[in-house]
């Protein structure tokens, strides 16, 4: 009774709280348990709106107070690590090379250089290569030639900048041998010329130069470079060569203004000819040409952009006064660079230009049977390029080009078709003529481990000339390939094969009795290499392996398979 008055008095407390007003009686029905239910929910608005019911945010103040805290750690100590020593792979200071082959043919090479130093470096070199015959089908009994050269080099290393100076002699002889055996000349065989003309040439050089070691430290200067050489032959013909080349940066706001300047002096003087050659070929002829490149370079993120102008000025002094004459060049100078793939491909291309002296030395770099007393012009150059390089893979590498030059006063050798008619010049001569070229070249190069390399390239050519002109001796097609592998550093291997395609002697109607076009040819040359140890080796060299019957001008046919066998010594 007394637990039934207690639950009276705290329902009836509760109804007092939660309902103070009167609501009069109320009846209740259970007629079952009760079931919980969800009804199926439906959307009131389709695009709710949302409102923030916060008028007003409360602004919070608060700082952080750093306290010291002490941290006691007491590291084990380590142990002294090892020091070990690393042997410095030993540098051999000197190496010798020589040999002797079929025909003749001798080989001497002597290299020799400094320890490493930080303070300087120095080394000279002497090599010899000579021949005596080897050639079929020629009316001379020798085809020798004997190319020599000696030089040297000392460098100082300042912290500022370093100093180069080298020196070099040159001494060659070639004969005028190409006179070939022609069947429509009657008792061809059997003149007996003995032996034929040569010429002796002969080349001295020095230079000295300046080059910062880093930058900024020679100032706006970062390189300057003099030189001087002397070239003659043995007709007493005479040249005088003195350059002098620098690079500079100058500042520009931002950028930087770089500059080329070069000045290049020639003298040459051809004043005693073979008899009874004819006057007009003695006259001296000088030079001066002026150079100022100057160009910026901007880099944007992945491409690059090199831009400026190429300027000539140029004086020339003849004993002729005809051929007397001067003046000013402008070439453009545009390169933009794409770096498509970062590390992997870049794509680069622009027009550029310039202007190449023909020095008589220069000349005699083209071909060794040149006949003395060219005249020199200079050569202009303009061509339109692009190109991409990049990696195939971690060991293959390449490049295509592609391309339009435009050329005037290139230089062209010619030999007259009807040289053996000719009882005075037997040499090459010098043509000038102005040209278009366009161009397709490639290369790709494979390197695996060092121990095997291979580098294949070709280039593809078409000329568009003036009537009655052709690019003489310019081949249309050619391509290379070079391979080496070594094994086991015991053996060496190395292979050597070049195309040449068709190339253009003369006009064929200038003599019907001669091909006009010299025949393709492909030369292959094989090099074996045995080292018995780090000091001694031995060598066997094979060229021109097919036994290819070829002619490298007009009347000068190469030589044909030759073996030459040496040792080297390394100390």
């Amino acid at each position: 009774m007394r637990k039934i008055g207690l639950s009276l008095l705290l329902l009836g407390g509760f109804s007092a709280f939660a309902q103070p007003d009167n609501l009069g009686s109320l009846e209740l029905k259970v007629t079952d348990r009760y079931k919980a239910q969800v009804k199926d929910a439906q959307k009131i608005l389709e695009q709710p709106q949302y409102a923030d019911s916060i008028s007003q945010k409360i602004e919070v103040q608060y700082s952080i107070n750093s306290l010291p805290l002490d941290v006691r750690m007491n590291p084990e100590p380590l142990s002294p690590a090892r020091i070990r020593v690393v042997e410095v792979p030993e540098l051999y200071r000197a190496f010798i090379r020589g040999g002797y082959g079929a025909y003749n043919t001798g080989l001497a090479e002597v290299y020799y250089n400094s320890k490493r130093s930080s303070k300087y470096s120095y080394g000279f070199d002497a090599q010899h290569l000579s021949t005596k015959t080897g050639v079929s089908d020629i009316l001379y009994e020798d085809n020798a030639f004997s190319r020599n050269h000696i030089g040297g080099y000392f460098d100082r290393f300042y912290s500022k900048y370093t100093w180069h100076v080298a020196a070099d002699v040159d001494l060659n002889k070639y004969h005028y041998y190409g006179r070939p055996m022609l069947s429509f000349l009657p008792g061809d065989d059997t003149l007996g010329l003995g032996e034929a003309p040569y010429n002796w040439y002969r080349s001295f050089g020095v230079q000295t130069s300046l080059r910062e070691s880093r930058e900024k430290e020679m100032g706006w200067l970062k390189q300057i470079d003099l030189r001087y050489r002397y070239f003659g032959d043995n007709y007493k013909a005479q040249e005088n060569d003195f350059q002098v080349h620098s690079d500079w940066n100058l500042p520009a706001g931002e950028q930087k203004l770089f500059l080329e300047l070069n000045v290049a002096y020639f003298n040459t003087k051809y004043d005693s000819l073979y008899s009874p050659s004819d006057s007009s070929r003695l006259f001296d002829q000088s030079y001066m040409q002026v150079q100022m490149k100057p160009y910026i370079r901007v880099d944007k993120g992945e491409y690059a952009l090199d831009f400026g102008l190429n300027l000539y000025f140029l004086g020339n002094n003849d004993s002729r006064p005809v051929e007397t004459n001067g003046g000013a060049y402008f070439f453009p100078e545009l390169i933009v660079r794409y770096r498509a793939v970062p590390d992997v491909l870049s794509v680069v291309g622009g027009i550029t230009g310039l202007l190449e002296r023909n020095t008589y030395r220069d000349i005699n770099g083209m071909s060794p049977f040149i006949t003395t007393g060219q005249t020199s012009v200079p050569s202009r150059t303009i061509k339109a390029f692009v190109a991409a390089e990049g990696l195939l893979s971690s060991s293959t590498s390449f490049r295509v080009e592609g391309g339009y030059a435009n050329l005037r006063s290139d230089a062209f050798l010619y030999r007259d078709p009807n040289f053996y008619l000719d009882s005075v010049s037997d040499g090459i001569n010098v043509l000038y003529q102005d040209l278009g070229e366009f161009y397709a070249s490639g290369s790709i190069n494979f390197n695996w481990e060092e121990k095997f390399l291979l580098t294949a390239s070709a280039t593809a050519r078409d000329f568009s000339l003036a009537d009655n002109q052709l690019a003489l001796y310019r081949p249309y097609f050619e391509a290379q390939v070079e391979g080496s592998y070594t094994y086991r550093e015991k053996v060496g291997l190395g292979l050597m094969l070049n195309y040449v395609g068709a190339r253009h002697a003369f006009v064929q109607e200038a003599n019907p009795n001669l091909e006009a076009m010299l025949k393709p040819y492909v030369d292959l040359g094989l090099k074996i290499d045995y080292y018995y140890n780090s000091r001694i080796g031995a060598f066997i060299n094979l060229s021109n392996l097919l036994n290819s019957h070829y002619d490298m001008y007009l009347g000068y046919r190469a030589q044909g398979i030759n073996a030459l066998f040496g040792f080297t010594y390394r100390f």
